[in-house]
């Protein structure tokens, strides 16, 4: 809440001289937060809080508990201010919010709203307006829940009921189909839905097309029919006999119809949600047909889902990055099949899962959750004495020690990760030797492509350190890359060994730089928007590069102009191409845009932009990348003579850093050095006005 927060009053905050950007400790913005909603009245919507304690009742919620009790603790304070929270639920969330709100049962739709919706339904279907005196027996039975009202309707316009007499029986049937069901309103369901439904489905589905749907049950809000497909095709070892028969076709069209009576919603190409009062809908009938089967339908959902997930990572690798959008939808999917694998010991499906969740929280900045989920699987994989694999898991251990080496990277313990990654490297070579003369033999593409991938992540490694032998990483890992075909992964060998030109004093070649990065460039598919995008941000470096340079030369204002213009065009080009969930990538953006400006000595967009990519370092949880952009803002308003305002934030640098167990003791040092020089500045001119 408190990032949204910020997003909304951050801007506003920075114009009052309050430096929302500096400040890391949550409790510091709770304060801050508080005091502003004490002055400021703010109505803040939050449509359905059901997933905080987990919906449906009993499941798993993505909320840690001591998340929620901080949520609780901040709507308990923020009561006594101007603001009101408007929350909604099913559920009257008594276990966690207490008797903190006030609870407005929101009342059955009024009739003339239920004629209103089933007029509008009708003609979205393409048929004259029902008679509303005919049908007022139907709109009754549904009790005012628009839900119902959007089954009843959709079933009657196809049944053709017109006559009071024809409604009056529909309803009957629909009465007497009430008794097979209970009310239970916290779920969001009623014995008239769940009548309703009844009825449609038995009029709409065949006895084989049931059996097909049930098996909806097991999925988490969403479904494509290619995982249905998936499911029962027949060259698939845990394939499913109810459903070998669907084709992607006729998955559509089964789907649709189902939309057609209000279990789904279409999104068009073999996407649907599933309305989240209806999976108990779903369960009754999976319990119906499959009450032997159970074991067999879940390894057949877990297999499907893995293979989505591969298939997600692939198609991302791949340069597919607007894959990440059906990543989003199908997110409560992987980790359901996930959990299941885990529990039922079908390790395959556990990394296959994984790999679509890694490109999903890898691009949108989810560290902690990912972070979280690597660790729960470390022991299913690793023999943790010896970091080699367990015995039958060797295919998927690299795969986990790879997930293990990215996080130590990003928490800048080098050690550890050049540890691990080295074992990762000795262990793939070993086993691709025998096909490293012959990398496209069928058997041994998979074997040497990892031992490429796994190079280029060495060598980022040892970039990071500043090993000169990075280079040499690189070019072996792009040299095999070539040999394969594998283009994204050369582009990102050629990526990086740009990094190299620039990064290492004694390579140090700007125009060899630019080769590399214009070769990443060639090598990316088209319509990856984010290498074009990061390969900009580096054009744009080396400009920057090139500028200081000039400066250093005291070449004219012209050329240093000229190289100006050229990296903030090359950093506005990157931000137009970058995905807007993509908060590393932005944030380096905005980084570079602050520096540009700031050494052109144009401070308010320097400002600007230094605070759009703490917000985005932040949001993607790179905590020392903040403390940089941090440490940046207090440097530049130390030579604005802000002295306050940079104290606030090289403290707040400091602290980023010091959030480190190992790896920023060098920017502590200098950051300490920095606030000592702040307070001294701060003293010299008190002591001058005294």
């Amino acid at each position: 809440m408190l990032g949204d927060f910020g997003n909304v009053f951050g801007a506003m905050l920075e114009q009052s001289g309050v430096n929302w950007s500096a400040l890391v400790d949550l409790g510091q913005r709770r304060s801050v937060a508080l005091q502003v909603l004490q002055q400021v009245p703010v109505l803040w919507i939050w449509d359905n809080v059901e997933p905080v304690t987990g919906f449906q009742a009993g499941s798993q919620s993505a909320w840690p508990t001591d998340e929620q009790r901080e949520l609780v603790d901040f709507l308990r304070a923020a009561k006594d201010t101007q603001a009101k929270f408007l929350l909604t639920s099913r559920r009257d969330e008594l276990a966690w919010l207490g008797g903190l709100p006030t609870r407005v049962k929101v009342p059955p739709m009024p009739h003339t709203e239920r004629a209103q919706l089933a007029n509008a339904l009708a003609e979205k279907s393409g048929q004259l307006a029902p008679d509303m005196g005919a049908w007022k027996p139907l709109l009754d039975f549904s009790r005012g829940n628009p839900l119902t009202i959007t089954v009843l309707v959709g079933q009657a316009l196809r049944d053709g009921l017109a006559s009071p007499a024809q409604v009056l029986t529909f309803v009957e049937k629909l009465q007497a189909g009430e008794k097979a069901f209970a009310d239970e309103e916290s779920e969001g369901r009623s014995q008239s839905l769940g009548a309703s439904l009844s009825y449609g489905f038995d009029n709409a589905f065949s006895e084989v097309e049931r059996k097909q749907l049930a098996v909806l049950h097991f999925f988490q809000g969403f479904v494509n029919v290619f995982q249905l497909w998936w499911m029962g095709n027949p060259k698939n070892d845990y394939c499913l006999s109810e459903l070998q028969d669907l084709t992607r076709e006729s998955g559509i069209k089964l789907l649709n119809r189902a939309a057609e009576i209000g279990l789904l919603t279409a999104y068009g190409n073999g996407n649907y949600s599933i309305h989240p009062a209806l999976p108990w809908y779903f369960k009754q009938l999976f319990e119906c047909y499959y009450a032997k089967k159970t074991q067999a339908v879940t390894r057949a959902l877990v297999e499907a889902m893995g293979a989505l997930g591969n298939h997600y990572w692939h198609q991302y690798e791949h340069g597919n990055r607007e894959i990440i959008d059906i990543l989003i939808a199908d997110e409560a999917n992987l980790l359901y099949a996930r959990r299941l694998a885990r529990a039922s010991g079908w390790w395959y499906a556990v990394i296959r899962t994984m790999q679509g969740l890694r490109v999903l929280y890898g691009q949108t900045g989810r560290r902690a959750e990912w972070a979280s989920l690597v660790e729960e699987i470390v022991p299913d994989f690793v023999d943790t004495t010896t970091d080699k694999p367990l015995t039958g898991r060797e295919e998927d251990w690299s795969l986990v020690t790879e997930y293990r080496v990215r996080l130590a990277m990003e928490n800048r313990q080098w050690t550890e990760a050049e540890r691990l990654q080295k074992v990762c490297v000795e262990w793939d070579r070993q086993n691709a030797a025998p096909f490293l003369d012959k990398p496209l033999a069928a058997d041994g593409h998979y074997l040497v492509r990892m031992l490429a991938v796994h190079l280029h992540d060495l060598g980022e490694i040892q970039r990071e350190c500043q090993q000169p032998d990075y280079v040499k990483t690189y070019e072996e890992a792009l040299n095999l890359a070539d040999k394969m075909g594998e283009q994204p992964l050369a582009a990102s060998c050629a990526f990086n060994l740009g990094h190299a030109y620039i990064d290492i004093p004694i390579l140090r070649d700007l125009e060899q730089a630019v080769h590399y990065y214009q070769q990443s460039l060639e090598l990316a598919s088209e319509g990856d928007q984010l290498l074009h995008g990061k390969c900009l941000i580096a054009l744009g470096n080396v400009a920057s590069e090139r500028f200081k340079e000039a400066r250093i030369a005291y070449q004219s204002e012209r050329i240093l102009l000229q190289h100006v213009n050229e990296a903030v065009n090359y950093y506005q080009n990157a931000l137009e191409l970058l995905p807007d969930n993509t908060m590393n990538d932005l944030a380096v953006v905005h980084n570079q845009l602050g520096i540009i400006y700031y050494e052109v000595g144009d401070l308010e967009p320097a400002l600007y932009h230094y605070r759009k990519a703490i917000h985005y370092f932040e949001t993607a949880g790179y905590i020392y990348r903040a403390g940089i952009t941090r440490r940046n803002v207090a440097a530049a308003l130390v030579d604005a003579n802000r002295f306050h305002d940079a104290l606030e934030y090289a403290r707040a640098a400091l602290r980023n850093f010091q959030s480190y167990p190992q790896g920023t003791e060098e920017f502590i040092q200098r950051t300490e050095g920095l606030i000592e020089q702040i307070l001294n500045r701060i003293k010299r001119i008190e002591g001058l006005a005294e």
